[in-house]
């Protein structure tokens, strides 16, 4: 007999693999049958853990050791063939002509005898027990000169007169020479036979169980293949995919080899068709139980509530569960990978699987789960069932509030398409446009006719016709817009309910953005309170950040409306659950721009920005990085403006920006222009725009940009009459502040270039100032350049002065470029050659920081020095007079340091710094700090 090493190492990998003591077990067994001791096995085990694989490779050692190997392999579908498993044994053997004769006879008598016997096998009895006796005698017989392997495989599978053989067989082994196998798939719900019976009786019987390989086995299996270029196999991995399945092994190591991947193990094709061959291999309640579990798949549902599913009972489903967690299928009752959970699923039928769906949806809900534990079931088997669109509402509802708006879309959409009442259907529509227009405005604009047919017909109910007034006008409606707003003013609740608050938000809403259909309303006094506790809180930052920008367009309480504005950016969200969303926050960012305090915008808009991106809502990041394009616009960052505006139309199309489009379009105008992208400004304003636009505040952006545009390439006449239109609307709406749009130094710059119109600029001029009194405001550094260039030359320097301090102060970058190169030609025309110098040269490169190509041609100054620098001789550079240290101070303090930042920078004391301050004014010969060359912009530290 040949050595079991010798023999492992010929078998397939997972063959012997902590197969050791079972092929112990039949060796021995082997060796007593040829000793003339009949042996029986019953190898037992769950599905696909090598029982096939074992009974085979040990034939093979037994053949080679000279027994005779027979094989016959049961299945469920010729359960009902008589005499089929005896007929497969005998027919394997080449018996003698007479004999193979007499065997052939004897089956086919026996064939005949059971079909013919309505009672089954014990009908005929004398007739059946003498066939069963003779095919008996000749197995033995041929058991007298060799030694007979038989191997049954799926025993419980045999038909019953095989059945009854095989128990005759088995009790006149005696002294026979045989060995018979068997092999059956055990589990919880495997039926008892006779067959185990007598194998329990029997003392010549064996049972032999086989269980999944454990996690060292299959490292095993792994470490005998060939690595194929990767060297580390994933067999932890592969042990809690498969639970040890020799049939999920294989798979997916051939998965892995597919795909020559190293690390986590591959889930593949052919661990899916492993799997499903697992199932269809267990009894038939196994498989249905699959796919109860698959569908129900979180949380696990108790036997009794998968029994439910499926029409089972808990005891079925309970063993049909146990069979699945034996054989590695399961882990406790839950697929161990979602792959194959999906082959679960894919393997069903579609219109079985959208069906146990809604079954289970309908348990769950029936058992009082959640509605957002129901939802997903009912969006699984997209079945329009009206008794499901409450249950999607509700889940929609959980889903806004959790900032999940896409689920809640999701769910909307389907309870729209379930409704089949009028008033519900458009109810559910009104939902559905406020949250879709939060991820995707253009689909959102798809549903608005229908919506307003359904209000004219008399569907919609008052608490849901305001939701419709800001998609309407957002999307050009304005004549539906009016339509509905009317029939929402007539149908107001009383003063302080809640409908009552949503439609005083939307009234001053209008009145800021889209003023012509507004019915003017007062800002509250003071900070938004519910009354009567019925105003619901989400309303409450949309009605103060109305408020605030309310009061910034109007010019009324504008210190209060930016605390107001804080107090909004504070406590705003991304997503919010209301209908507004973004916009409080969007509103609040605005009253803070034009209230001319960028320097607390611009911290509040990167924030929302950054969380914008974080949760990767495309809306939420276009709308936002409009807000900071118009920041970086306004700070003279023009670069910067141009690339967020840029981002803005990229993120979310122009068409699904409807009206909005002119404030992301006119700041990439602006930029364009100011940085000399003329053919790139020329293509925007080319782009179709929404004819509503030009009536609300966002068409003052477009039309001023556009006006900038007009001026830059020598069309004033344009231009002047884009600035003096925006006068107009802005007068007409109550909005004139020139923190919107600064349309009157626009136009007086516009009459001044045409020449000739010096007392108009100056009217203008003079106007806004009045206007904006005497704090500091980037249009009043404006204002005081133009009113220079409109003035007499001896008064320039003078308010140049103050123009340049004061856009200092502001920030604005690019207006202070064109300050400082006023006042360098200023300068100039008095003989200050010096002093003109080096104010151009700051100019010069303020304006390069930037990016204002051609205002940085403009103001390119000479390389050669003044004539008076060289009077002693020579072409001296001040600055090379200065020590290092001095140098590092005053190229800090001439970009705009103050002496506690630069110590701070410098890690000096500040009396130190105003020492060398002062020895560097008097080398450079220079007043104030602002006359300081800025060729000592190449002598900044790194830490500046």
């Amino acid at each position: 007999m040949a050595g079991t090493t010798d023999h492992e190492s010929a078998q397939p990998a997972t063959a012997l693999v902590e197969r050791e003591e079972p092929w112990s077990c039949l060796e021995k067994d082997l060796a007593d049958a040829m000793a003339g001791c009949g042996r029986t096995a019953l190898v037992t085990g769950p599905v696909a853990v090598g029982k096939t694989e074992l009974l085979h490779a040990f034939a093979d050692h037994a053949v080679r050791s000279g027994a005779t190997f027979l094989k016959a392999v049961c299945s469920r579908s010729e359960s009902a063939l008589p005499f089929g498993v005896v007929g497969q044994l005998f027919r394997t053997l080449e018996l003698p002509g007479e004999c193979a004769d007499d065997v052939a006879a004897l089956l086919e008598t026996g064939a005949a005898v059971t079909a013919d016997s309505a009672a089954g096998p014990e009908a005929g009895e004398h007739s059946v027990a003498r066939i069963l006796n003779a095919l008996c005698l000749a197995m033995l017989d041929l058991a007298e000169d060799r030694t007979v392997l038989i191997g049954v495989e799926d025993v419980r599978h045999a038909d019953l007169p095989s059945l009854s053989w095989l128990l005759s067989l088995i009790r006149r082994l005696g002294s026979a020479r045989v060995l018979l196998v068997l092999t059956e798939t055990a589990g919880p719900g495997t039926a008892r036979t006779p067959l185990h019976t007598e194998l329990l009786r029997h003392p010549h019987c064996r049972r032999i169980t086989l269980v999944p390989l454990s996690e060292r086995g299959v490292a095993t299996v792994f470490a005998g293949l060939p690595a194929s270029g990767t060297p580390d196999r994933p067999a932890a991995s592969a042990y809690r995919v498969s639970g040890g399945n020799p049939l999920l092994v294989r798979a997916l190591l051939e998965d892995g080899h597919a795909a020559d991947i190293a690390g986590d193990i591959p889930v593949g094709p052919n661990f899916r068709q492993a799997l499903m061959s697992c199932l269809d291999r267990c009894e038939p309640a196994v498989l249905p139980v699959a796919r109860a579990l698959a569908v129900l798949d979180e949380p696990p549902m108790a036997p009794g509530a998968v029994g439910r599913l499926i029409g089972a009972d808990a005891e079925t489903v309970a063993a049909a569960i146990a069979t699945m967690n034996d054989a590695g299928l399961l882990d406790q009752g839950r697929f161990r990978h979602a792959q194959a959970r999906s082959a679960v699923l894919d393997d069903m039928p579609t219109g079985e699987r959208k069906s146990l769906y809604l079954r289970a949806a309908a348990l769950l809900h029936g058992d009082g789960a959640p509605a957002a534990d129901v939802a997903p079931y009912v969006v699984m088997a997209d079945a329009e069932d009206a008794s499901m669109a409450p249950v999607l509402e509700e889940a929609a509802e959980h889903a806004l509030r959790d900032e999940r708006i896409d689920l809640a879309v999701q769910y909307l959409e389907l309870a729209h398409r379930c409704s089949t009442d009028a008033r519900q259907k458009a109810a559910t529509g009104v939902t559905l446009v406020r949250a879709e227009s939060r991820t995707n405005p253009a689909a959102a604009a798809r549903r608005l006719p229908a919506l307003v047919a359904a209000l004219r017909a008399g569907h919609l109910a008052d608490r849901d016709i305001t939701a419709l007034i800001v998609p309407l006008i957002w999307h050009g409606r304005d004549d539906d817009a009016a339509d509905v707003l009317e029939r929402a003013r007539r149908a107001e609740h009383e003063e302080g309910g809640q409908a009552a608050a949503e439609l005083r938000a939307t009234e001053l809403w209008l009145t800021c953005s889209h003023p012509r259909l507004a019915r003017h309303v007062q800002p509250p006094a003071g900070a938004v309170k519910r009354r009567s506790g019925l105003v619901d809180p989400t309303v409450g930052p949309l009605l103060t950040a109305s408020a605030a920008l309310s009061r910034v367009l109007t010019q009324d309480a504008a210190e209060r409306a930016v605390t107001d504005a804080e107090h909004v950016l504070q406590a705003a969200r991304l997503s919010d659950s209301t209908s507004w969303g973004l916009e409080p926050a969007l509103l609040a960012l605005h009253a803070l721009i034009y209230a001319d305090r960028l320097d607390i915008a611009q911290p509040w808009c990167d924030q929302l920005l950054d969380e914008a991106r974080a949760k990767g809502t495309a809306v939420g990041q276009a709308m936002v990085a409009a807000a900071r394009a118009e920041i970086a616009l306004r700070r003279g960052e023009l670069a910067t403006a141009y690339d967020q505006a840029e981002t803005a139309l990229t993120l979310m199309h122009p068409t699904a920006w409807g009206v909005a489009v002119g404030l992301p379009r006119g700041c990439l105008i602006s930029a364009a222009t100011r940085m000399g992208r003329h053919d790139k400004a020329a293509a925007h304003l080319e782009q179709p725009v929404p004819p509503g636009m030009f009536r609300t505040r966002y068409g003052l952006h477009y039309l001023h940009a556009r006006g900038q545009y007009y001026l830059a390439t020598g069309r004033h006449h344009a231009a002047l009459a884009d600035f003096l239109s925006s006068g107009e609307l802005m007068s007409e709406w109550g909005i004139d502040t020139p923190g919107l749009v600064p349309w009157r130094t626009s136009a007086a710059e516009a009459w001044l270039l045409h020449g000739g119109h010096s007392d108009e600029a100056e009217r203008l001029i003079t106007e806004q100032l009045a206007r904006l009194g005497t704090g500091g405001h980037r249009t009043r550094g404006a204002a005081l350049r133009l009113l220079a260039a409109a003035g007499d030359a001896h008064d320039r320097p003078h308010l140049l002065d103050q123009a340049v301090a004061t856009l200092e102060d502001c920030g604005d970058q690019f207006e202070l470029a064109r300050a400082l190169g006023d006042l360098s030609r200023a300068h100039r025309a008095m003989r200050e050659h010096r002093r003109a110098w080096t104010v151009a040269r700051r100019a010069w490169h303020v304006a390069s920081v930037c990016h204002a190509a051609p205002l940085c041609e403009e103001l390119l100054p000479s390389r050669t020095r003044p004539d008076s620098a060289g009077r002693n001789g020579g072409d001296v550079d001040p600055i090379a007079s200065l020590t290092d240290a001095e140098r590092r101070v005053a190229a800090l303090a001439a970009v705009g340091y103050t002496n506690r930042e630069i110590a701070g920078k410098l890690y000096i004391t500040s009396s130190t710094i105003e020492q060398h301050l002062t020895r560097v004014y008097r080398k450079l010969n220079v007043k104030v700090r602002r006359d300081l060359p800025a060729d000592l912009h190449s002598y900044l530290p790194r830490t500046a």
